[in-house]
């Protein structure tokens, strides 16, 4: 039997043994083993079989199968992992999907009992209810799980007050190699065997510190660095620490551990009260150098944290979409800015310490401006810039990118001066530049070289600085890793920093632990070469095909989906709208990253134009919703809406198209004709046969009812109503008729048109054959050109400069503003960008003064504002809301809510109805429960209709309930 063949069959036995004993998934299909080949690193490995277990058992079970056929196991959560600590060749356990309970919250001890797959966002919303949260607080909490951060210790900005993630685990229930069940405990060094544990492993394992473990002092003492931020090696040194109280607590091993130790099936923690008070700090300087050298006294203020953005970081934030409004509150443009913030129970203390640390940075030099924001609404957004530090990072545009391999050094904060340049001396060495970032406050920085990796020169240069920066850091007293972990990056230079004999009892730890070395091999100890296994290397090559869209500004289609780092900001399930299906499904092929995933391999593959318009491709990208999220939530920016939009594209050109698609072609038609047949069209779209017939011949499920049209369309109404009523103001504004309001909702452009005449604009209409939003959404580039070809001159000729184009549909006002200039590159379309406004920013922008002056009537309501996924997207829900306030006595907010799941077509079609269905309760239903008696404002066609769909409430675009209160 061959090779190939020879692998097929193991993998296939492995899937089938183990579908036979466990109830969790098992997935051997090479599209779900590709999706988990990567993390957040620059890694690379095809595993065997990914198993998403449902129980303890299963993990258990899962444990004692990969024993029997000899098949390493690497335990995922979120993959978030920076190292490749989360990707190997054997079986991925991903525990985030089910095993994700928090079990118990014991208030009065302020402890938690949790399962792995449990999210740090998840944990501390449900301590925030008794005034606690998790003491380590790293940037990824809206997706990191506690089991990952247990595997990695970590950390995050307010380790200088909370340590890391070792000094809040009380006690973690295992499973052992051998698959036997095991909890920690702290025990009496001279117990033997310890209590309860009738393991021989266990018992080996204690023996194996009881009895080895004080010999090592002197070398444990020499080589382990005195820093708060080391997490490089196994924890011997807090075990070392529990040794000379004559305890062992073997939790404390497994912490760290990445992985390699044992599997985690529990975990009980310890909890610490939220802070009532804080306020934030910025002072902005003309080097990095400056920076640093202020820390030390920063210190001496006791912030509870303290956090460094350079400069390349904070230009990236003022280009990106969800950063640039937190941005303005930047002065200048400066080299380097701390982040500083104090925190205590006492708000007189905290705004003390704030002004004399205040004071004091005035007289600094190399101080340029200071920021204080106090309230939280001020502070937070800026707090939260921080936390996109690696993604934008890794979504610079272009081949040179920021890599991570030696971006987790900590040294004493005292040393960070002379560290900093000294590694800035390496770094241009070896011809490059660096970004830096991190937590100034305890002397781990996160410094990237800036390198290519498709370059042979460059991987070849990072394995040199890498070297280089080993012997800087022993030099300096720090570690190679102060929060990411060892990996695959970084385990390769164990042996180096902790010397030969540590290094060998190291060995012995994972010898007596894993015999067969089951536990992810090569991490930690008896690693492979730093620049083996490399999702991007020398020999990597990406098909460009030719698309629709034009991908200039990144570099190409290839370059587009390479901007995904695998960062998984996708895979939060709570704020924002992305990932949609990820929120309901949990699955891997579901985000953001799972899609950019897929379309890499395909792009990599052997035939990558057949593996593009490929059936697995589309199963992948199927069920993405192009809301736009990930356009401006993913700090990298992927733009996977308009991805799809070429992949579906390139796939239908070999595929027949369904005949749904045909009909969109036709829309503005078949409204147009069905508006003057609208009683007739009405009456028949409500009949159970015509339902059933939508069903089976054009895939519309049936049970989702269809929006009547109206007969007296909105420019019908406006041509008789120009004649009559207005007069030719020199204030003009031209409202796109577009084909959904048009029709259906005519009554909602008529609102817009009311408000206008109010405060003196004259109104014109545009009315082509359409925006093209449904022609982009499912792939009909073709056409969608071809309509923007014929249409964005004439429109730019009735668009005069300094007059705006008023759009109501979000859709339609992103496909002019942000996809027709891509489409058809141009000044027509260029232009139209510009002035193409949806009507609530106009009136918050153009006629804010006029719109002041009207004396609106009051309402004694309330109104919860759900705005359209793309509104959200590109940054515009803030004026729907701002719009309601100007309705006197109004009570009026936005709801935190996400997309609704309709979508346009995706939430009519059979396919796709179910879960359409539970994305709007998942993300409507508690927001709206608490409002039973409110007014809905949504801004989306789409939204309206599901909104009365599922949850049987009408809503209303804010026009609509702004012009109601037009004076009389």
């Amino acid at each position: 039997m061959s090779m190939p063949h020879l692998e097929e069959y193991r993998r296939s036995a492995l899937a089938r043994h183990l579908r036979q004993h466990i109830r969790g998934e098992v997935h051997d299909d090479s599209t779900t083993r590709k999706l988990y080949s990567t993390d957040a690193s620059i890694y690379q490995m095809l595993p065997m079989v990914v198993v998403v277990p449902r129980s303890v058992v299963d993990l258990q079970t899962t444990v004692q199968i990969a024993q029997e056929h000899g098949i390493p196991i690497v335990a995922r959560g979120g993959g978030t992992s920076l190292s490749g600590q989360t990707v190997g060749t054997g079986i991925i356990l991903d525990t985030s999907k089910y095993l994700n309970q928090i079990l118990a919250i014991d208030p009065k001890r302020k402890r938690a009992t949790v399962q792995p797959g449990v999210i740090l966002d998840q944990l501390n919303r449900a301590l925030a209810q008794h005034g606690l949260q998790f003491g380590p607080d790293v940037s990824t909490a809206n997706r990191a799980t506690i089991g990952g951060m247990i595997g990695n210790n970590s950390a995050g900005s307010h380790s200088i007050v909370y340590g890391k993630t070792i000094n809040h685990v009380l006690s973690l229930n295992l499973i052992l190699s051998d698959g036997s069940p095991f909890k920690t405990e702290v025990v009496p060094i001279n117990q033997k065997p310890p209590l309860g544990h009738t393991s021989p492993l266990a018992g080996d394992i204690y023996s194996l510190f009881r009895n080895e473990l004080p010999a090592l002092r002197p070398m444990i003492e020499a080589r382990y660095p005195k820093i708060l931020r080391r997490v490089s090696g196994y924890n011997l040194d807090a075990m070392q620490a529990d040794s000379d109280r004559g305890v062992i607590d073997l939790a404390k091993l497994i912490v760290g551990s990445e992985g390699t130790l044992a599997l985690v099936t529990e975990a009980e923690l310890n909890c610490v009260s939220l802070p009532m008070h804080k306020g934030l700090l910025i002072p902005h300087f003309n080097s990095i150098q400056a920076a640093l050298e202020v820390v030390n006294d920063i210190l001496m203020h006791e912030p509870s944290a303290v956090e460094l953005m350079d400069q390349m970081i904070l230009d990236l934030a003022r280009d990106n979409l969800a950063l640039r409004e937190r941005m303005q509150a930047i002065v200048g443009r400066p080299a380097a800015l701390l982040m500083i913030e104090f925190a205590g129970d006492d708000h007189s203390d905290v705004l003390n310490r704030l002004d004399r640390l205040e004071h004091q940075l005035q007289r600094q030099p190399g101080v340029t401006a200071l920021v204080k924001a106090v309230e939280s609404k001020d502070r937070e957004p800026l707090w939260r810039l921080r936390e996109s530090g690696l993604p934008l990072l890794m979504g610079l545009p272009g081949d040179r990118k920021p890599v991570s391999f030696v971006e987790d050094t900590a040294v004493a904060p005292k040393k960070m001066p002379e560290f900093v340049a000294a590694f800035a001396k390496i770094i241009e060495k070896h011809g490059t530049v660096g970004a830096i970032y991190g937590h100034a406050s305890v002397g781990c920085l996160h410094i990237r070289p800036v390198l290519n990796m498709k370059s042979a020169k460059d991987v070849a240069a990072m394995r040199s600085i890498s070297e280089e920066v080993v012997e800087l850091v022993m030099a300096f007293g720090g570690s190679l890793s102060g929060e990411h972990g060892d990996g695959l990056a970084r385990s390769e230079w164990n042996r180096r920093l902790f010397g030969d004999e540590l290094y060998a009892f190291m060995q012995k730890i994972k010898r007596t632990c894993d015999p067969r070395c089951i536990f992810n091999p090569g991490k930690i100890v008896d690693a492979p070469p730093m620049t083996e296994n490399l999702r991007i290397d020398p020999k990597y090559q990406a098909f460009e095909p030719a698309s629709r869209f034009h991908f200039d500004d990144v570099g190409g289609f290839a370059r587009s989906v390479e901007l995904c780092s695998g960062t998984g900001v996708c895979r939060k399930t709570q704020s924002g709208v992305m990932c949609p299906s990820y929120r309901a499904t949990r699955n891997e092929a579901d985000s953001t990253r799972g899609r950019a995933n897929a379309l890499r391999w395909a792009m990599t593959s052997p035939f990558p134009e057949h593996d593009l318009r490929s059936d697995w491709l589309q199963n992948v990208l199927r069920l993405c919703l192009s809301c736009k999220a990930c356009k401006s939530e993913c700090p990298s920016n992927v733009d996977m809406a308009r991805l799809k939009a070429e992949v579906d594209h390139l796939y239908y050109q070999t595929h027949s198209r369904p005949l749904v698609h045909h009909l969109i072609k036709r829309l503005p038609t078949l409204l147009h004709v069905g508006s003057w047949l609208s009683p007739i069209v009405n009456t028949m779209s409500d009949l159970r046969l015509s339902r059933w017939l939508l069903e089976k011949l054009v895939g519309i499920d049936r049970r989702r009812s269809l929006p009547p049209l109206a007969r007296l369309s909105f420019t019908r109404w406006h041509q008789q109503h120009r004649a009559r009523k207005q007069d030719a103001s020199q204030n003009k504004a031209v409202i796109l008729a577009d084909c959904f309001t048009n029709y259906q909702e005519p009554w909602i452009p008529i609102a817009l048109v009311q408000i206008l005449q109010k405060i003196g604009v004259h109104t014109e209409i545009w009315q082509g054959h359409c925006c093209g939003r449904p022609l982009i959404s499912n792939g009909l580039l073709v056409e969608a050109q071809r309509w923007v070809k014929e249409q964005a001159p004439l429109l730019a000729k009735q668009v005069e400069p300094g007059q705006p184009l008023l759009v109501l549909e979000p859709g339609c006002w992103s496909a002019i503003a942000d996809d027709w200039p891509s489409l058809w590159p141009g000044q027509a379309t260029k232009y139209l960008a510009k002035h193409t406004l949806l009507a609530e920013k106009a009136f918050g922008t153009l006629y804010e003064q006029p719109m002041r002056q009207v004396p609106w009537q009051p309402l004694h309501e309330s109104v919860v504002l759900h705005a359209h996924c793309h509104q959200k997207a590109l940054a515009e829900e803030k004026y729907s809301l701002e719009l309601l306030k100007h309705i006197p006595e109004l009570e009026a907010r936005s709801l935190e809510s996400g997309c609704c799941g309709m979508a346009g077509l995706f939430g009519y079609e059979k396919a796709h109805f179910d879960l359409s269905w539970q994305i709007a309760q998942q993300s409507l239903d508690a927001e709206l429960s608490r409002q039973p008696t409110a007014i809905v404002a949504a801004t989306g066609t789409s939204c309206r209709h599901q909104v009365q769909d599922v949850f049987n409430r009408p809503s209303y675009h804010p026009i609509q309930i702004l012009a109601r209160q037009l004076p009389r």
